[in-house]
């Protein structure tokens, strides 16, 4: 975006993106309400949101994909509807927050969909890349942070609630998925991989170290 001279708008004057990505079971949602929380305490207004999800459109997506036995939609069409939802949350939420100033914290972004439809399921990563930039406008987060544990330690912390679908598609699947995301965030400057095996505290501290140089 441009001022009325023509120069390119400060980023300081949009609110921060921040992404927390990760395999099922590498504990993003406990993590993303500690940083919420301290955010806040810095007095930092915040909106936490989810994908797929966060809107009308984006919740009734969410429900066909996560619901129902794990073959009843293929990769493609899978990518097509997490693709959809992402462009309406973009749209709705999250665009519109950044621009009041709000710091955005979301649960996955564009990385679940190349690994989980693209590198493991088959479908091109180029094109999965391709439709990721329509649907996302480009947007980029202000960090992008990968945390990842054992498919052993995801598999134990998963282990007292029900597997949604695409938790149903099996183990080895989901080994790819793992090793894919620790593969790909070591491998990429814009990605920062932080191992979960820590406790809590210390992993939300590593968080910390990577989103406070951001504050105003």
């Amino acid at each position: 975006m441009k001022t009325k001279r023509g120069k390119p708008r400060s980023r300081s004057r949009r609110g921060r993106f921040i992404v927390l990505e990760g395999p099922d079971g590498a504990g993003k949602t406990t993590q993303l309400k500690l940083l919420e929380k301290r955010l806040r305490q810095h007095g930092i207004k915040t909106r936490t949101v989810r994908e797929p999800g966060g809107t009308v459109a984006g919740e009734k997506i969410r429900k066909v994909l996560l619901g129902g036995k794990a073959d009843h939609l293929n990769a493609v069409a899978e990518t097509f509807l997490f693709q959809a939802a992402r462009a309406q949350l973009l749209d709705q939420v999250i665009r519109p927050a950044l621009e009041r100033r709000e710091w955005v914290l979301t649960d996955r972004y564009w990385l679940s969909t190349l690994i989980y439809q693209g590198y493991v399921g088959g479908v091109a990563p180029a094109e999965v890349k391709r439709l990721s930039r329509l649907a996302t406008g480009g947007l980029m987060p202000d960090r992008y942070i990968v945390l990842w544990v054992s498919l052993k330690e995801a598999l134990a912390r998963r282990a007292d609630r029900a597997a949604d679908r695409m938790e149903s598609k099996g183990d080895a699947y989901a080994r790819k998925v793992n090793l894919t995301y620790r593969k790909l965030a070591r491998a990429s400057r814009d990605l920062k991989l932080i191992d979960n095996r820590g406790t809590v505290e210390d992993v939300a501290g590593e968080v910390w170290a990577l989103v406070e140089p951001l504050l105003p």
